[in-house]
């Protein structure tokens, strides 16, 4: 597959919280008559906060590197960054259990956040192949955890950071 291409593509309604440490599902309406309703995720700036996606990773990935691209506002900050992260975990066939613990290592990037509330912003993290992003390969079921890193002292914004998609690119 060609650099630069789609792998995968999540909205909001594709996420779930893990079972602690869970960002919030909420929405923001539009403007537009009948009103928009875009359902966000919601990150907390006084918690880290976290968010599963699960796919399968298509059988036309190369092997390269990606780039998770979020598409992120905030509730009310006009100013201020956010520290976003993300990490794959891999489920090979007949061979990893999901009832084992898995260490996840994220990878992160400082997003700089819109200059008004109800806008939205792309914040790109990228993995390279292999290791990086836990051995994910074409045809392996995976989870990609974004979270939140509100303790870290780069995390300046104030309010919630709200997820509204995922995209998921060959580098």
């Amino acid at each position: 597959m060609a650099s630069g291409n789609t792998l995968a593509l999540f909205d909001a309604v594709d996420g779930a919280p893990p079972v602690t440490l869970g960002a919030t599902l909420t929405n923001r309406p539009g403007a537009s008559t009948p009103v928009e309703l875009f359902l966000v995720w919601g990150f907390n700036s006084g918690t880290d906060s976290y968010l599963d996606f699960r796919g399968v990773m298509p059988q036309h990935y190369a092997g390269g590197g990606i780039s998770c691209r979020l598409w992120w506002g905030a509730a009310s900050a006009t100013t201020g960054d956010t520290v976003w992260l993300a990490a794959l975990r891999a489920f090979e066939d007949d061979a990893d259990d999901i009832d084992v613990s898995h260490t996840y290592d994220f990878n992160t990037v400082t997003d700089t956040a819109p200059s008004a509330s109800g806008e939205f912003t792309v914040a790109a993290i990228t993995f390279t192949n292999g290791a990086d992003m836990d051995n994910v390969g074409a045809g392996d079921f995976f989870i990609l955890r974004v979270g939140r890193n509100a303790d870290d002292g780069a995390d300046t914004m104030s309010g919630d950071g709200q997820l509204l998609a995922i995209e998921i690119r060959e580098t």
